[in-house]
């Protein structure tokens, strides 16, 4: 009979000798071409020989890939999954633990993985389910130390026991409180669809990362400029530019693939990213509410609208995930808004969402739950969603030559709110006192509003005339100012 594992050993064994998972200062440099392409072929390899049941060859070819990806926790959690099928059940166990060590936290997937099915009675595995909470909690506390290590001074850490979150923040405190505000906020507006079940309480999900890192460790860390911010599932690791639109999205992604996990979902892109964009454009509520407003995105759908290129309902929902994010991804991610915005205003998208989930295995692209959260066949919903956003407001947008503004040149600064790049003189024509902004000014609230970038100013300032006078509150140095500031037309032009 197979002895027991005793749990502390068994976090020792998982964690010990672990390397960082997170380092600004020792990023490497993206792989050759010719690298990622092998190692994309190694992967439709090994994916094709696991659907042939060629369990032997898919080990040789997993092999051949963790020498490429030697922490990968994906590729490791696979060859233990190719051990448990071959009988190699030790083996099997602990590479399951390597896979652990590196990172692989969706145990809910382990629980019901038939690749599994080999080592379910060994002690190994009979422990890690037994020790499902401590074990994510250890994982937790390595990734923790990870960051504390891997990003050095200037950074806070803290913890969120409540949404089991890391934080590692560059920003002032200040800023840092912002940012967790924003973050109670998002989760407050999600629960309804994403909440755990009173069941769910001995099987929590895993901790994630979050990582509001200066704008030179954003790029070491992303190796991307045009985004503003990623969430890797994988390695659930949040990692945002600005405290505003992408951090809220991206931890809309967070609480969205907790849910799909524990569920054993994965659900389109354009489901994922449409439902995570709604929270980009909103006004404050209170402590803990937030109102969805159209944004730039809207913008794009309304002119798709008139020009006769919005896409119907019945192509883009059943689109896959490579023409979302091949074809057109801004207009993909307008229209995905704009669905999901109409279904909010509507108040059916808990309803939706609801019934999705219950029937996903019938039909994964959301027709049919439409018509369950409305009561009327799609196509009458479509042509309802449509009249909707023809009457939809259109909001002011970065660039417009028309856009009021506060009558400085604007850049979008480190995340916390666009910056003056360059002010005007104190006084104009005939004595007028000009904007009272200066060189540096950080802008964190207009008329009692925050704003964390260029995006949320020019929606905001869209909601006034040129000639009124608003309290803008801006970081001067180390100091909190509060001013009036005169609106001018076409006076906030960015960088």
């Amino acid at each position: 009979m197979p002895r027991a594992v005793a749990l502390g050993a068994l976090i020792a064994a998982a964690f010990l000798g672990g390397e960082p998972l997170l380092s600004a200062q020792t990023s490497a440099p993206p792989p050759p071409a010719k690298e990622d392409g092998q190692e994309r072929s190694l992967q439709q390899r090994f994916v094709r020989q696991f659907d042939r049941k060629d369990y032997a060859g898919a080990l040789d070819t997993l092999t051949m890939l963790r020498e490429l990806r030697p922490r990968d926790p994906l590729v490791i959690y696979n060859i233990a999954c190719a051990r448990s099928m071959l009988g190699r059940s030790d083996e099997a166990a602990e590479t399951l633990l390597d896979a652990i060590s590196a990172g692989f936290a969706d145990f809910h997937h382990l629980e019901r993985d038939d690749h599994l099915a080999g080592i379910r009675g060994h002690p190994t595995f009979a422990a890690i389910m037994k020790g499902w909470r401590e074990l994510l909690d250890a994982r937790g506390q390595a990734d923790l130390s990870s960051m504390r290590e891997g990003l050095g001074e200037g950074y806070r850490l803290e913890r969120d026991e409540a949404l089991r979150l890391n934080f590692a923040s560059a920003f002032d405190a200040a800023a840092f409180d912002r940012a967790k505000a924003e973050i109670r906020r998002t989760a407050s507006w999600a629960s309804p669809m994403f909440a755990e079940p009173p069941a769910a309480a001995d099987r929590p999900p895993p901790w994630v990362s979050v990582v509001l890192p200066t704008p030179g460790d954003f790029l070491r860390l992303i190796r991307l400029e045009n985004v503003g911010g990623i969430y890797d599932k994988d390695r659930r690791r949040l990692i945002s530019r600005d405290i505003g639109p992408s951090l809220r999205h991206e931890f809309v992604h967070v609480l969205h693939w907790r849910h799909m996990e524990r569920l054993g979902q994965t659900h389109p892109r354009w489901i994922q990213e449409g439902v995570a964009s709604l929270v980009e454009d909103i006004d404050a509520d209170g402590d803990a509410g937030l109102t969805l407003r159209p944004s730039w995105r809207t913008n794009i759908a309304k002119r798709l609208e008139r020009s006769g290129r919005l896409p119907r309902w019945d192509e883009f929902f059943r689109q896959d995930d490579r023409r979302f994010v091949s074809d057109r991804p801004q207009a993909g991610y307008a229209v995905a808004r704009a669905v999901f915005l109409f279904l909010a205003e509507r108040g059916k998208l808990v309803a939706w969402y609801r019934a999705y989930t219950e029937g996903f295995a019938a039909d994964p692209s959301g027709l049919r739950a439409v018509e369950s959260a409305f009561g009327r066949p799609p196509r009458d919903v479509e042509r309802e969603f449509r009249a909707w956003l023809r009457d939809l407001e259109e909001v002011s947008e970065v660039g417009r030559p028309d856009a009021v503004g506060l009558g400085v040149t604007l850049g979008p600064g480190s995340g916390d709110g666009p910056v003056v790049e360059q002010s005007v003189p104190p006084v104009g024509a005939g004595g007028r006192p000009l904007s009272p902004l200066r060189r540096g000014d950080v802008v964190q609230e207009v008329g009692g509003r925050p704003v964390a970038t260029l995006d949320d100013l020019y929606r905001l300032l869209g909601d006034h005339e040129p000639g009124e006078e608003l309290a803008v509150r801006v970081r001067r140095g180390g100091r909190t100012v509060e001013l009036r500031v005169r609106l001018e037309t076409g006076g906030s032009t960015p960088r």
